[in-house]
C-alpha cells in the first residue's frame, strides 16, 4: 500500500518528536528580599526603653518586609551591640525571631523581636546607647570562616546561604540567598515607673 506523503510527513514529525529531550525547565530564580522603609516599630525617635518595675510592658520591635517569593521562609536573627562579623558570643547574644507573618494579599510580612529579646536587654541598662539590630535572610544563617588578610587567623562571621536545587536533567543549581538588616540605637532603663 503506497504511503502518502501527508503520512509519511506524520511519521517523520512523530519520530523526530520520540528521538528529542523535553526542554529543561527554567532554572528557578529567588528574588530579594528587603526591609521595607519607614516600617519599624518601636520608632528610631523612642531611644529609652523603660524595663523597670510597674513599667508598661516593652514593645515588640517589629518591622515589615517584602519578598516576591511567597514559599520563602523569611529568618530573623536579632542582635545586641553585634561585632562586625555578627557572630554571637558571651558579649554578644544572638536571638532567634520569628519567620514573620504573612499579610493577607501581599508579599509583606511583618516580622517582630521574640520575647527573648526583652530579658536579653536588661544586663544593657548602664545609661550608654546600645545598638538593636537583626538580620533577615530568605536562606539560612551560617557561621563561615575565612583568614584575616592581615594576620592569617582563621575568623568567624555570619553569612547566609540556600541549599541547591536539582533539576528534572539531574543538575545541581546553586540559588543566591538574600539578606537585609535594621537597627535601633536605645538606652535601657530598669528605673521603676510610678
Amino acid at each position: 500500500m503506497p504511503m502518502s506523503a501527508r503520512h509519511f510527513i506524520a511519521m517523520f514529525l512523530v519520530a523526530a518528536a520520540c528521538g528529542q529531550p523535553e526542554p529543561e525547565a527554567p532554572l528557578p530564580q529567588n528574588q530579594p528580599l528587603r526591609i521595607i522603609a519607614g516600617s519599624q516599630s518601636p520608632l528610631r525617635s523612642q531611644s529609652v526603653l523603660r524595663l523597670g518595675a510597674n513599667c508598661p510592658p516593652m514593645e515588640a520591635f517589629s518591622f515589615r518586609v517584602t519578598d516576591p517569593d511567597l514559599q520563602d521562609t523569611i529568618r530573623a536573627s536579632w542582635f545586641i551591640d553585634p561585632n562586625e562579623r555578627y557572630v554571637p558570643g558571651p558579649l554578644q547574644p544572638v536571638f532567634s525571631g520569628n519567620p514573620g507573618t504573612t499579610v493577607a494579599g501581599s508579599t509583606d510580612r511583618v516580622v517582630r523581636s521574640p520575647s527573648s529579646l526583652r530579658v536579653g536587654l536588661l544586663p544593657f541598662a548602664d545609661g550608654l546607647r546600645h545598638r538593636v539590630e537583626v538580620v533577615v535572610t530568605d536562606g539560612d544563617f551560617v557561621e563561615t570562616t575565612s583568614a584575616d588578610p592581615v594576620t592569617g587567623e582563621p575568623l568567624s562571621f555570619l553569612d547566609v546561604t540556600r541549599s541547591p536545587v536539582r533539576t528534572a536533567s539531574g543538575q545541581t543549581v546553586p540559588i543566591e540567598a538574600f539578606r537585609d538588616d535594621t537597627v535601633w540605637f536605645v538606652e535601657v532603663s530598669t528605673t521603676p515607673c510610678l
